[in-house]
């Protein structure tokens, strides 16, 4: 049987979540994600309204499962102060009342850890859940 010729395309992003590891993401899984983000081919805009707007793509190997990205526009707010408030844990039960469970799965290093949170949508949405791979500058 042959083996299927080596693709020269340019790789995507490496998968950070195998089946048995996790790995820190480095400078070039942040430039590919930060790409990623910018990006608007392949995905689809769902929602754009004051100032927030919403994209959803399908995963290819399984289409119930989706990305889901979103740009909010926060005037007058530090970014700092915006990222602390969006992952402080405890902080955020408080303030975000559709929040149903949120904690911490492992600290991979100083400055970085895989999360958990699940929260509730609005009718007719199911609710979500979500693991969260973070990085951090020291």
């Amino acid at each position: 049987m042959e083996k299927p010729a080596a693709s020269t395309e340019p790789q995507g992003p490496r998968p950070v979540l195998g089946r048995e590891s996790v790995q820190v993401p480095d400078d070039q899984d942040f430039r590919s994600f930060r790409s990623e983000c910018e990006a608007e081919v392949g995905w689809n805009l769902t929602y754009s309204k004051a100032g927030v707007s919403v994209w959803v793509q399908a995963v290819e190997m399984d289409r119930t499962l989706h990305k889901i990205k979103c740009r909010m526009e926060c005037r007058d707010v530090p970014a700092e102060t915006l990222y602390d408030v969006l992952h402080d844990i405890e902080y955020r039960k408080k303030w975000d009342s559709n929040v149903i469970e949120t904690f911490d799965i492992a600290r991979l290093t100083v400055n970085a850890d895989v999360g958990y949170y699940s929260w509730r949508c609005p009718k007719p949405l199911k609710n979500r859940d979500v693991i969260t791979l973070r990085s951090w500058l020291p």
